[in-house]
């Protein structure tokens, strides 16, 4: 086992090329508030390269083992560095693995109140009490343990709270580096419990505000604020004339379960997806929350050990979702995978499990597009093996919607909640952040503002809002519109329909392709089935 002393301490104290340090560039008196929107962008599940330059804007450098590459011959393992170094983003198998932050002049907090120089009773106070304290011992870097005077080294800690998703790294009993991790599910039984609401002091753009107490809050001159927020039914908003008169929580909820571009219009018309199968590769989630609660014809579990998070009950709301999908009357093969153990294996293994359902299906009832809101191809362990498994779906007849670089297809827009049916209002990107423009073939899908599913606690049914949706929003947005097109001419094979997707696309003045969902269905109408 590597000692923390001449790991960790030297990394800390005496900056090593190994870990150069970065930060993005912030204004004063406005850096607290850019960096945590930022930060908060960036999806630890499944992010990769483009979506840091795309949040953060192009690295400074790319470093690694004391030297620097070039963007376009980087090594498997690397940090992208921005500003002189007070922060940086660590990516291994083209992952984002972790946020570093040694500076605290960047600005970022941890739950609001943590950053590099915090005191460890600070750090405790907020994060719990550990499960164990070693001291004067090497690291073995046990989740839920306090490493203290490591090597009898007095001042040097280290502690990553069980289940959590930050690393801590002491110096003088002081942190000298806080990691960001992605979130890490409970294992073994079921979800977390009921969530403790936690009162808040202040409220700035973008925030997330669920399981929040604002009560003691004035938010009523604050125009606009509410619908950038991320908010659930557990938010506590304040009371009477603490709002902004022109728009309540409860109007900004409600109309974001709206699909928009004329969706709802569509399934007026009886166009819903009604007897087309679809699937989804996403986290594990129980079967009963009202928005989709029988249309799971089967669920299969390649190894979560727990039972149910929040990506699996928004996705599949977003796609079958009776008032949030885009294909409310399709039906679902669902396999759970576990993401944060970052191995494709388990994706692959739950996609080749949905080729097999396939084959013993009738014509009438195949698996014609599979959801999967995550980069499978970027995963640190056996990347090879999703794309060898999508090569197998494809030669099956069914078409894989993902986030990677080299085969995914959608990229995120958001449309204009005040009209949200004109195509023409989407905006290339996301709320609030520059849009860098776009690389390759892509159709541009809403992802904001969104009301989905929620459901921790089973047979405890919820909803969230995200004013700013991430890009696995757009995955099962697509794929539902896919479903509605079979429907409406199911001998189209998915060469087609992909190709139906870009030649309806709304284009902007930027040349950005937006999905067009109305024009898409009268394209599908009036297209012949290829020869077979």
């Amino acid at each position: 086992m590597l000692k923390y002393k001449r790991v960790i301490g030297n990394l800390v104290i005496y900056c090593l090329p190994l870990f150069v340090m970065l930060t993005i560039t912030l204004m004063s008196g406005a850096a607290e508030i850019n960096i945590n929107e930022k930060v908060a962008q960036l999806d630890m599940n499944s992010a990769t390269l483009d979506d840091v330059i795309r949040i953060f804007g192009e690295p400074e450098k790319y470093v690694w083992g004391g030297e620097t590459f070039r963007k376009d011959n980087l090594p498997s393992t690397y940090l992208a560095t921005y500003d002189s170094g007070r922060f940086y983003i660590y990516i291994k198998a083209d992952r984002i693995n972790e946020i570093r932050f040694e500076s605290g002049h960047t600005g970022y907090l941890y739950k609001d109140k943590i950053r590099p120089g915090s005191s460890l009773d600070e750090v405790l106070e907020v994060v719990g009490k550990p499960e164990r304290t070693i001291v004067g011992q090497a690291v073995e870097w046990e989740e839920g343990v306090l490493y203290k005077d490591i090597d009898g080294t007095k001042g040097y800690c280290y502690y990553e709270p069980a289940g959590g998703d930050v690393r801590f790294f002491f110096g003088n009993y002081k942190v000298s580096g806080l990691y960001l991790t992605a979130p890490k599910p409970v294992v073994g039984g079921t979800s977390k419990s009921s969530r403790p609401i936690i009162p808040i002091t202040s409220v700035e753009r973008f925030d997330d505000v669920r399981w929040k107490d604002m009560s003691k809050l004035d938010l009523s001159g604050r125009k606009g604020l509410i619908a950038t927020l991320s908010f659930n039914l557990e938010t506590v908003w304040p009371g009477h004339g603490g709002l902004p008169k022109e728009l309540n929580p409860k109007i900004v909820f409600s109309r974001a379960m709206n699909p928009g571009l004329n969706i709802r219009r569509l399934h007026r018309e009886g166009i819903t997806g009604k007897g087309v199968t679809v699937a989804i590769i996403d986290q594990p989630m129980y079967l009963d929350h009202p928005e989709f609660s029988g249309k799971i014809v089967k669920y299969h579990d390649t190894g979560c050990g727990t039972e149910s998070i929040m990506h699996g009950p928004a996705v599949t709301s977003l796609l079958v979702g009776n008032k949030c999908g885009t294909a409310p009357g399709a039906r679902v093969y669902y396999a759970a995978v576990p993401s944060w153990k970052n191995d494709a294996e388990y994706e692959a293994k739950g996609l080749d499990w949905i080729i097999e359902q396939n084959k013993d299906l009738p014509a009438s009832e195949k698996i014609r597009v599979v959801s999967v809101s995550a980069s499978p191809s970027s995963r640190e362990k056996n990347p090879q093996m999703w794309d060898e498994a999508c090569g197998r779906a494809g030669a099956e007849g069914i078409l894989v919607l993902d986030c990677t670089r080299h085969r995914g297809i959608i990229s995120a827009c958001w449309y204009d909640a005040n009209d949200p049916e004109d195509v023409s209002k989407c905006t290339p990107g996301f709320p609030g952040l520059s849009w860098q423009g776009f690389q390759g073939e892509r159709i541009f899908v809403p992802a904001s503002p969104r009301t989905t599913a929620e459901e921790y606690d089973k047979g405890k049914f919820g909803y969230q809002y995200n004013g700013r949706g991430g890009q696995s929003w757009t995955i099962p947005y697509c794929a539902g519109v896919l479903a509605m097109g079979w429907q409406v001419n199911p001998e189209l094979t998915f060469e087609q329909m992909r190709d139906l997707l870009f030649q309806s696309a709304y284009i902007n003045e930027s040349g950005a392709k937006i999905i067009n969902p109305v024009e898409f269905i009268k394209l599908v109408r009036k297209t012949k089935a290829a020869p077979k």
